[in-house]
């Protein structure tokens, strides 16, 4: 939610710049120039500047360390496939599967060490590529994962604000997900309440706003588990470096991503348990 703002805010201030340089314009030419044809030119010249300004902002990005990458060539544990899409990660599970969304600005395969963590815990995952690494831009990314493989359960996954978009795919597809896995992130719209909500953050997140996290919990569903995890923070779910904005964690990145893999395969058999009873 802190980048709608600061979207919101970036996009006025540019309005405001323009408007006062086309004014100038305009008393040069001893205001021959329509009002209307002045805001029109502020409009568009706000516009641009707004695209420049995001495709720089969206290309300096959160780089996969050395670790991460590593990863792909890794032949223990389960295995991590390029396919259309994204990556998958498959290990020794064969009903439950998560597509996961990253977060924003943060290279895909920065994901990959918790990925693989979770798929050799059981629950093979789906890591989905995104336009200018912004989820926001390809929501329905899961459409082509579902409709492509088959499993018995699917949840999932996001972190920061991926994980604000796949609670909206999930609140618009509750025939399609079973689960939902948030890591250091909340929805803004209501949730399906047959589906089951983990949510999980770290003690020394400095990035999560706290009071905006606990604002839609009226949101939740009833199956709703919360995990706070102690000294971990939010740039940890992956391996990328340290946000500046971030804390300084007081767990390593390894143990951060072990007890996050652990969680969502318990989480992961709540759901299938919980479905089995339903079908009984």
């Amino acid at each position: 939610m802190n980048h709608i703002l600061l979207t919101i805010v970036t996009v006025t201030v540019l309005f405001g710049i323009s408007f006062l340089a086309t004014g100038m314009v305009r008393r040069r030419l001893q205001n021959k120039m329509p009002f209307s044809l002045h805001i029109i030119i502020s409009l568009l010249a706000s516009v641009m500047l707004c695209l420049v300004a995001g495709f720089f902002y969206l290309n300096i990005h959160y780089s996969a360390e050395e670790e991460a990458l590593a990863v792909l060539s890794d032949p223990d544990g389960a295995t991590v496939t390029k396919i259309d899409g994204g990556y998958r990660v498959d290990g020794p599970g064969e009903r439950v599967a998560m597509i996961f969304y990253p977060g924003v600005k943060v290279d895909t395969e920065a994901y990959l060490p918790l990925m693989k963590r979770i798929a050799d815990n059981g629950v093979d995952c789906f890591l989905a590529d995104m336009p200018l690494r912004l989820a926001l831009l390809n929501k329905n990314a899961a459409d082509q994962f579902i409709s492509h493989y088959s499993y018995d359960c699917w949840l999932l996954g996001g972190h920061s604000m991926g994980g604000m978009v796949v609670a909206g795919y999930a609140a618009q597809h509750p025939d399609k997900v079973d689960g939902v896995v948030l890591l250091a992130a909340y929805p803004n719209e209501k949730m399906n309440d047959a589906a089951g909500l983990l949510s999980i953050y770290g003690t020394e997140d400095g990035v999560l706003n706290r009071k905006a996290y606990e604002k839609p919990k009226p949101l939740f569903p009833p199956l709703f588990t919360e995990i706070v995890m102690n000294g971990g923070n939010h740039s940890q779910f992956d391996s990328y470096h340290l946000q500046s904005d971030d804390g300084e964690a007081s767990i390593t990145a390894s143990e951060q991503q072990a007890q996050t893999a652990f969680a969502i395969r318990k989480f992961a058999d709540e759901i299938a348990e919980t479905m089995s009873d339903d079908d009984d």
